[in-house]
């Protein structure tokens, strides 16, 4: 079983949890109750571009965004995008993206304050000045996919901790980097961002299409 396997393992376990208990499954506050950073961004958009070494021109996603940061002390962020699409497939932001994607889009917005996550991750200071500007970048999805939602993870140190109805056996790695198998009977959720976009049109006109966004909430996650 890979690592994402076992999390994704993890995930149902505490929904069937919540469902075998009677119970619901935890909810984020609508007033925030811990620290938490102001998310701006625009509609995601494609670049397309060939790679070094790469065969031809392939197309990536991207989602131009600032962070800011007005909860009155200074917040770590470790930025989190995760895109699922309506088929199923799961892409991590950065994945299988090279270097030359970030440059691409940095030249494209004439914007030398642009971020990749590597920049992006760290310490946020107070204050409109300290802003920071970010982007996530996801390579092509299923061009079957007709709808996709997009979580933002990083953004509020609001955590809930779920029991599992039964311990459940999941890889994770240890401190050597080594993966192993551990018993959990617990999981940690935090309060995630999620935006909901459809993909209008046929499949066939993907490179114009622009995305649509039907929902934003936040979600325990």
């Amino acid at each position: 079983m890979t690592y994402r396997a076992a999390i994704l393992l993890v995930a149902l376990a505490v929904a069937w949890g919540a469902v075998a208990s009677g119970g619901q499954p935890p909810r984020p506050s609508i007033v925030p109750t811990k620290p938490e950073l102001e998310f701006t961004y625009e509609t995601p958009q494609q670049i397309v571009l060939t790679p070094p070494g790469g065969k031809g021109p392939q197309t990536y996603w991207y989602v131009l965004y600032q962070i800011q940061n007005r909860t009155g002390a200074d917040q770590i962020f470790a930025p989190d995008f995760v895109l699922y699409t309506d088929t199923g497939e799961v892409v991590r932001s950065g994945k299988g993206v090279p270097t030359t994607v970030f440059a691409a889009i940095q030249k494209r917005h004439n914007n030398p304050l642009l971020q990749n996550a590597t920049g992006m991750t760290g310490r946020i200071l107070q204050g409109a000045d300290n802003a920071k500007d970010g982007v996530a970048i996801w390579r092509d999805f299923d061009p079957a996919a007709r709808a996709f939602d997009v979580f933002v993870g990083g953004l509020s140190d609001e955590r809930a901790v779920v029991k599992l109805p039964s311990p459940v056996m999941v890889e994770q790695r240890d401190a050597q980097g080594e993966v192993r198998s551990v018993a959990r009977d617990e999981v940690t959720l935090a309060k995630t961002l999620k935006l909901s976009y459809s993909l209008p049109g046929e499949a066939s006109a993907r490179a114009a299409i622009k995305p649509k966004l039907i929902k934003k909430t936040w979600v325990m996650r």
